[in-house]
């Protein structure tokens, strides 16, 4: 089944990547300009959406940043979000369960990332994987058995990262081409499950 949205991997992943920078640098214009690119292209979404919708995600980003942050606000405008994409693009999820998968992420990251500054072990990512298979099957209408790889992907860019923003990288600019090359797997892996997929009606057909 052809994937239902259409968007160029290296693109998503150099924007994403570069957001993760000015997130972490709490450039929150930068991060504005660059979720803007990112929905026009993942999301197809109108200009006045997209910025709309980028600046959404800014104030979920504020609001969960902090160390005692509001995770109600952060999910209130994650849903606002997921409400705009969801008018851009066909998605069967509803916007208050994909800002719940999109938190969860966030947590779980968050929590892995304090681990790993303390005891510099990049092998634990399962967690995350988890979640983000979750979400990536919410997105992109699959299950997170065909979404496991791009899962597997996005994490190890989010290891790369926590290297960096834990301060125990041997080469940061390397692990910041590192991000932006498993981002852009990632996706690449997404429109190979999704074009791989079987079409409903042969699902149907091999379960009867």
């Amino acid at each position: 089944m052809a994937p239902k949205v259409s968007f160029n991997p290296e693109r998503l992943g150099f924007y994403e990547k570069a957001g993760w920078e000015a997130y972490y640098d709490r450039d929150w214009p930068r991060v504005l300009r660059l979720m803007v690119r990112l929905n026009r292209e993942q999301f197809r979404m109108p200009w006045p959406t997209a910025v709309a919708a980028a600046l959404d995600t800014v104030r979920a980003s504020v609001a969960f940043a902090p160390r005692d942050n509001d995770l109600p606000e952060t999910k209130r405008h994650l849903e606002r979000f997921y409400h705009k994409a969801r008018r851009s693009v066909d998605m069967r999820a509803d916007a208050a369960t994909l800002a719940a998968l999109e938190l969860d992420y966030w947590l779980v990251h968050r929590e892995l990332a304090a681990r790993r500054k303390v005891n510099r072990a990049d092998d634990d990512i399962e967690p995350m994987v988890r979640s983000l298979a979750n979400l990536h099957a919410a997105l992109f209408d699959s299950t997170p058995e065909r979404m496991r790889v791009s899962a597997e992907l996005r994490a190890l860019a989010a290891v790369a990262v926590d290297r960096i923003t834990g301060r125990y990288s041997e080469d940061v600019a390397a692990d910041w081409r590192r991000v932006e090359a498993l981002l852009a797997q990632a996706y690449r892996a997404v429109l190979l499950a999704l074009d791989r997929a079987p079409t409903p009606g042969a699902e149907r057909a091999a379960h009867s």
